[in-house]
């Protein structure tokens, strides 16, 4: 045999096991070239799909790569798909803490990533000839006082502790986009040389299984059919590129919730805007369905008087779903000082919630809500924001440590929140008189 090929499947995440496994392999001294190839290894330019069809069908041993039970699969299986050797030259490589292997790979060989497995795949593959159809490539693998294998074990405790690595929780909360942003000629965005990388949870997250020379056009084409932050992102470019803090994104529904990207960094060299990298958030589905029920409106409702029934619909959410109830508790239950305490907690809570829903309809701040409102009424709206950051401050300042103080705060909040509405109501009464009057032909 003048070179053994195997194909590593693994998921993008997971590329610096794959790269480890790759690199600690060829290290190890053999009588036939190892030929391992990853995903990673693509030439910049070529067709992803034919490099994998091309190099899966002529590889002998198919591996993969299984540190978490939470992977997504889907290239993994197609892979698998379009290997079509002996089925005892499988493997699946899964972690210590997963007790086997994932359903399409049930039947093939499982091997579990601590130094003791590992170590038994490095034999199989360099010693009794499982998988290189009987043919011995090092004896001295097996030996541990040879330098083979010292060697060998060496390499099974390194990718044992990679492989421990990955079984942090952590990895599961993150949901991450990174944008390689490019430019014309003039300066302007080229989104079809922009390049997009991220973990699998984000990329799966929007729909998209992870390969590599992913295009941020061909993804933002296809999320602006059911979402406006991809050009959202694209509008706040320039002036984060002049040092501007990045703009509030608005939330969108997937088919795993609702989630809020978040900004939580960008490269800037020399005022180019060079990397962008996105988190997204899961959002709490129920408090942020309001906004969502804003799309159902008639698609001829002027911006005015839709803005203002979304405005309304969070100063209800504010009236009842944030005030009454906890309001109530306080009157009606007496609870002690701690529950008290907890109680402003979770209102403050609720409030910056609230807060980030109005930033997303692009509401927030002082000139937006002017502008929502016509001047008779910005003394109220002005006097009545006042009022409520004064309680609010005080909420957070002093926790109260009695029902009477607890419900005494909540019950100004209640009345603060009935001005709002009070002149929420008047403004969209006057919206809707305007627009009925310009309808039928009056002034």
């Amino acid at each position: 045999m003048d070179q053994l090929s195997i194909f590593v499947s693994h998921a993008h995440k997971y590329g610096d096991i794959a790269k480890s496994l790759k690199r600690s392999l060829s290290s190890v001294p053999s009588s036939t070239r190892l030929n391992i190839k990853l995903s990673e290894d693509m030439p910049a330019g070529r067709e992803w799909r034919k490099w994998i069809d091309d190099n899966v069908r002529t590889a002998d041993v198919f591996v993969l790569l299984y540190p978490h039970p939470s992977m997504d699969m889907g290239w993994c299986n197609y892979e698998l798909g379009r290997f079509y050797q002996r089925d005892e030259n499988v493997v699946c490589i899964r972690n210590s803490d997963i007790p086997k292997p994932p359903p399409i790979f049930e039947p093939y060989q499982s091997i579990q990533a601590d130094q003791a497995g590992l170590m038994k795949f490095m034999k199989d593959l360099f010693v009794t000839g499982a998988l290189t159809n009987g043919e011995i490539l090092n004896g001295d693998v097996e030996k541990i006082s040879s330098e083979a294998g010292a060697l060998a074990n060496d390499v099974a405790r390194e990718l044992a502790s990679k492989f421990a690595a990955a079984r942090v929780d952590e990895q599961l909360y993150e949901r991450r986009l990174v944008i390689s942003v490019k430019y014309d000629n003039t300066g302007k965005l080229d989104p079809a040389n922009s390049m997009i990388e991220g973990n699998d949870n984000g990329i799966n997250l929007l729909g998209f299984h992870y390969m590599p020379g992913m295009r941020w056009v061909d993804v933002r084409n296809v999320l602006v059919t059911s979402a406006v932050w991809p050009l959202e992102l694209e509008q706040a470019m320039p002036g984060m590129a002049s040092g501007q803090l990045p703009p509030p994104l608005s939330p969108f529904r997937s088919p795993s919730g609702v989630f809020i990207p978040v900004i939580v960094r960008a490269e800037i060299v020399d005022r180019v805007l060079r990397q962008i990298f996105v988190i997204f958030v899961p959002a709490d589905s129920e408090r942020l369905g309001p906004l969502f029920e804003g799309s159902s409106l008639p698609r001829g409702m002027p911006a005015n008087v839709k803005s203002l029934v979304q405005l309304l619909r969070l100063m209800f959410r504010a009236r009842w779903d944030v005030l009454e109830p906890r309001r109530s508790e306080a009157i009606y239950k007496q609870p002690p000082a701690e529950r008290c305490a907890e109680i402003a907690r979770v209102v403050l809570s609720d409030y910056a919630q609230l807060d980030r829903d109005v930033a997303a309809l692009q509401l927030g701040g002082d000139d937006a809500f002017h502008e929502l409102f016509e001047r008779e009424f910005w003394k109220d709206i002005d006097a009545y924001g006042k009022e409520w950051f004064t309680l609010v401050g005080e909420l957070k300042a002093t926790s109260p440590q009695t029902c009477e103080e607890l419900s005494h705060v909540l019950t100004q909040l209640r009345n603060n929140n009935a001005k709002w509405m009070s002149v929420a109501a008047r403004q969209f009464t006057k919206a809707i008189e305007r627009y009925c009057d310009a309808q039928s032909g009056g002034t």
